[in-house]
């Protein structure tokens, strides 16, 4: 439960930052750059190449809120988008007047970086952390191909670079920080759900072996007690049969026991049980490694096996076998049984009647 809280508190804190990083963005567009550019207009060749151009960044911010708003993110429009703003970082610059580069004028020096925060939020920072680098290279390249390489200059556009990136790139962080933090609780969050499972699943197989282990002691320890005490006589038809069912039944739970994750076992042992309560008295072995059978096919093993069970009247036997990759079930019962026809085209069931007892087998084999 508390990773679960962990990874919820995880996933506000990282939309808070979203929003945040929105309104950064939205407070420096509108109440830094719109003042700069307007103030530069004439500076640039055509003027209209100012206005345009912040009008298509408050365009993808207003996108982007408009997802952080549906807890989206930009998925593949990203990277389009990402090369999209540095193209017009790019071609800004290019119509503003040599003279202003690396000035106020320039009004995509310290904006275009935190586009790019809200473009690769909920992404690796590899992207934005080349983009931002590019940008400042390509602007450092038009200072230097345009001569503005005096000393005031060159340190002014190193100031502005450091001050506004580090803050850029800060941010960006606390998000992958933050990123971190929600799949280590979700994490958490799940190997606790899987331990409680796991918890809840033992619970209720112990329960399940103590209550067979109780019936079985009902029957075999008065069983056993009576022999010793001589009450009961082991010549006797009737104990002979109590015993004989008791002892298949300890068998089968040992198979049981050797694995707890084999549904067809599982399934077979249901069907004796059924048989048991009958007065049949069934022997259940196991024997070599085989592969799991498909629901389908399973579904035919276990058709064969409770049409040779239910024709049982006494006594039957039971085996449960791998045999050259293949899965076998075979069934001896001492009555007429009427096997349907698998409708499974790897299962092939085969009956033989002798002696007044029946045969069943059927068998599965996984496709090469």
């Amino acid at each position: 439960m508390s990773g679960e809280l962990d990874g919820e508190l995880s996933a506000r804190l990282l939309r808070g930052l979203r929003i945040a990083q929105t309104v950064i963005t939205l407070v420096i567009l509108f109440g830094l750059t719109l003042p700069n550019l307007l103030a530069a207009v004439a500076a640039y060749h055509p003027a209209w190449a100012a206005p345009v151009g912040w009008a298509l960044l408050v365009a993808v911010a207003a996108v982007d809120a408009l997802l952080v708003a549906r807890h989206c993110f930009w998925g593949r429009a990203r990277a389009p988008v990402a090369l999209g703003v540095l193209a017009l970082a790019v071609t800004m610059p290019l119509a503003l007047d040599p003279a202003e580069l690396g000035g106020p004028a320039q009004g995509t020096l310290g904006v275009v970086g935190w586009i790019w925060v809200l473009l690769f939020a909920g992404a690796p920072l590899r992207g934005l952390v080349a983009l931002i680098l590019g940008h400042l290279l390509i602007v450092l390249g038009l200072l230097v191909a345009t001569g503005r390489t005096d000393r005031v200059t060159l340190v002014a556009f190193g100031i502005t670079a450091v001050a506004v990136t580090s803050f850029q790139l800060a941010v960006a962080l606390a998000g992958s920080a933050l990123r971190a933090v929600a799949r280590q609780a979700v994490e958490a969050a799940e190997s606790e759900a899987r331990a409680r499972t796991a918890e809840e699943v033992a619970r209720t197989v112990h329960a399940d072996r103590e209550a067979r282990y109780a019936e079985l002691r009902a029957v075999a320890l008065p069983l056993l007690q009576g022999i010793g005490e001589g009450t009961l006589d082991p010549s006797d038809a009737q104990v002979q049969q109590a015993a004989a069912r008791a002892a298949a039944r300890l068998r089968r739970m040992f198979a049981e026991e050797g694995d707890a994750d084999d549904a067809l076992a599982a399934e077979l042992a249901a069907l004796i049980d059924i048989a048991e309560r009958r007065g049949v008295v069934v022997r259940y072995s196991e024997r070599g490694p085989r592969p799991v059978p498909p629901p389908d096919a399973a579904g035919a093993l276990l058709a064969s096996a409770e049409a040779a069970l239910h024709a049982a009247r006494a006594a039957a036997r039971v085996t449960l076998a791998g045999v050259g990759g293949a899965v076998v079930v075979g069934v001896v019962t001492d009555g007429a049984a009427r096997v349907p026809l698998p409708d499974v085209a790897d299962v092939g069931t085969s009956t033989v009647e002798a002696g007044g007892a029946t045969w069943v087998e059927a068998r599965w084999a996984p496709r090469s």
